[in-house]
């Protein structure tokens, strides 16, 4: 029986069209809340939908669909949750084209020339679940088989993109609702998003995870702002309640979300060093020229003297793209030692991001792409880099660092720590994709090839989405203009943090109390998942809880709300999934996320993020009142086709 065609223009095409269009939401998402969703099972749903309407499209070819597109988001991810540092420490003032287009490229490359060796392995891992590459084989089943299409990916597209233009555009219908006041010399308060791309995303996260970003929220918001606020008198004597609210979580309550970060993260690590090892000799095995001799046709992976050439392709670009980007001579050292300095950075990313590749590849398997403590391995590698430089530095006899060479410094380290992101980014969403395959019978080699176009797709699109949102919203409270309102600026949450992080180190300000706090909260969380909970068949995401820490409250509301709608739905259900609400909500993301960067094109034009507000001074309670009625009805539309 002749073997379903994989590869064809149409799909080809399809997947290039779908690369751009989710490395463009997800790289919205990326930088207002910091967390990015598997983008495969949307990817893989729009795709069947289009392709039927050709003849002889079959599920492998949707399947290579799928993985191309996904892509985008990993490109996204890796990008995005590291290149703003460099805008928030002010080393550049915009996003240069071509630099970003090359960080993003080296870095998803050698990502999937990286993951290529462990795909076997951990294919055959039996501790490996691969929850959404599992979910992801079983859309593709079911939608070849049905008639699942992608009407519902599209009413949620226009419910979100019309209440996304109310919100951010004309201003009509309010984006989040907040009070915050002071009670004897205490600052209390509550807020509540109604972004609808959160509400979308929480959806899709489900009950747990979201719960576990509003408890960090609450801890963040309601308990640490309160304390801190009743210890530092002079901040709520200078400053309005929700201005104080504000700076007593920058300046110390996201220090204790960085913490949580990377508890959790190295927690999760030190659960599975073990495997993990395992994993790596496994791998290394799997390569040898015996094992080869006995592989399957269909289970080849592009051939190791083409990831090995490729490899040492990129490797060379990354030695003359850094030669050329990094700024050596700003660190007031002789040449040797700029030489060193190079070459050190540059066997760091390598052999760094190689051993961040295997972690992050492992913990995908473990527990999926979105639930992945990817930001934790992120934190993990700029905290080595940083604290490396400022040893080195001072062996070299400098005991005080001037601004410059600090400046020099973090830029050296937020560059290679993006190349590094970008590289655990994809081998985290690439062994998903793989595992899809690996499922439906696909051949691996076809599958990394899309993967490669995904890539450049999705490389070639970032850098000006992340200009046009900047030039609008500014980031992290960055502004690119005088006189715009830093609270509408995108958190951008890791950037946020690794440009915080890095100069704290080189600043020998480090807040260790701060970064103590968060660590021993992920510890009690630890010590009632396991003593307590796990007794009532719960568990607590201590990831989770970090980011409910370090995110602003109103996007912690709206992604609970997303996971208390669908909990709410599926709690009655008594049918297996239909895929109609879950596309429903994929919808509801591509909606906001797509019209946001649509409307940063006149607003950039116009240099003001309220150039199109339509509403008076007297509206803000009916905005409110509309974003109640919208929230509305979007619950019922997730009810009507849940069922």
């Amino acid at each position: 029986m002749r073997s379903p065609k994989e590869i064809s223009l149409k799909g080809f095409i399809l997947a290039i069209l779908l690369s751009f269009i989710l490395a463009v939401s997800n790289a919205y998402l990326a930088l207002k809340i910091g967390i990015l969703l598997s983008a495969s099972i949307p990817a893989a749903i729009i795709s069947m939908g289009v392709l039927r309407l050709f003849n002889q499209s079959n599920i492998l070819e949707n399947n290579l669909v799928q993985t191309a597109a996904s892509a985008g988001e990993a490109v996204a991810g890796g990008i995005v949750y590291t290149i703003p540092a460099l805008i928030i420490i002010q080393y550049w003032t915009g996003f240069s084209y071509w630099e970003n287009f090359l960080i993003a490229l080296l870095g998803g490359v050698l990502g999937i020339m990286f993951s290529i060796p462990l795909r076997r392995v951990l294919m055959e891992d039996k501790k490996l679940k691969f929850p959404e590459g599992r979910a992801i084989a079983s859309v593709l089943q079911v939608t070849h088989k049905q008639q699942v299409g992608i009407k519902d990916v599209l009413y949620g597209c226009l419910i979100s993109a019309l209440l996304e233009l109310g919100q951010t555009g004309v201003k009509l219908v309010a984006s989040a609702a907040s009070a915050w006041v002071k009670v004897n010399e205490v600052v209390i308060g509550f807020g509540l998003g109604f972004s609808p791309a959160m509400i979308g995303a929480g959806y899709l996260i489900g009950i747990q995870l979201t719960s576990s970003i509003m408890l960090g929220a609450i801890l963040s918001w309601l308990v640490s702002i309160p304390l801190l606020s009743y210890l530092s008198p002079d901040v709520i004597a200078n400053h309005s309640a929700s201005e104080a609210a504000q700076l007593l979580w920058g300046d110390n309550t996201r220090y204790i979300g960085i913490g949580a970060m990377l508890a959790a993260g190295l927690f999760t690590l030190l659960t599975l060093f073990k495997p993990i090892l395992s994993s790596i000799r496994l791998a290394f095995s799997a390569l040898s020229a015996k094992a080869l001799k006995h592989v399957d046709s269909k289970d080849k992976d592009i051939p190791i003297q083409y990831v090995i050439l490729i490899s040492i392709i990129s490797v060379t670009g990354l030695y003359l793209f850094y030669s050329y980007l990094l700024p050596l001579e700003q660190l007031g050292l002789s040449s040797l030692a700029n030489q060193a300095v190079l070459y050190s950075v540059l066997f760091y990313t390598v052999v760094g991001g190689f051993l961040f590749c295997i972690i992050t590849a492992y913990f995908s398997g473990m527990v999926g792409v979105s639930a992945s403590p990817g930001s934790s391995i992120v934190i993990a590698a700029l905290l080595t880099i940083a604290f490396a430089f400022f040893i080195f530095l001072h062996q070299y006899g400098y005991t005080i660092l001037t601004p410059t060479q600090i400046k020099a410094c973090e830029a050296i380290t937020i560059i290679c720590t993006a190349v590094i992101t970008g590289m655990a980014a994809i081998s985290n969403d690439n062994i998903q994709d793989l595992k899809v395959g690996y499922l439906l019978g696909a051949t691996p080699w076809k599958q990394e090839a899309m993967l490669l176009v995904g890539v450049i797709c999705a490389s070639l699109v970032i850098a000006p989405v992340m200009q046009l949102l900047y030039n609008v919203y500014g980031i992290a409270g960055v502004m690119p203009r005088e006189g715009m309102d830093a609270a509408l600026s995108l958190p951008a949450p890791p950037a946020a943090a690794m440009a915080t992080l890095s100069g704290a180190v080189l600043h020998q300000q480090v807040p260790w109390n701060m970064l103590i706090i968060g660590a021993v909260i992920i510890l009690v969380i630890q010590v009632l998942n396991a003593c307590v909970l796990r007794h009532f068949k719960l568990e607590l995401s201590v990831l989770g809880v970090a980011i409910g820490i370090y995110l602003p409250f109103s996007s912690s509301t709206a992604l609970f709300l997303g996971g208390f709608m669908a909990w709410l739905l599926r709690k009655s259900k008594k049918n297996e999934s239909n895929y109609h609400d879950v596309m429903f909500a994929c919808g509801l993301i591509a909606g906001a996320s797509l019209l946001d960067v649509i409307l940063a094109i006149p607003l950039s034009i116009l240099k003001d993020p309220n150039a199109l507000s339509l509403a008076p001074a007297f509206w803000q309670p009916i905005g409110v009142i509309l974003s109640f009625m919208a929230l509305a009805i979007i619950y019922m539309y997730f009810k009507r086709r849940a069922f």
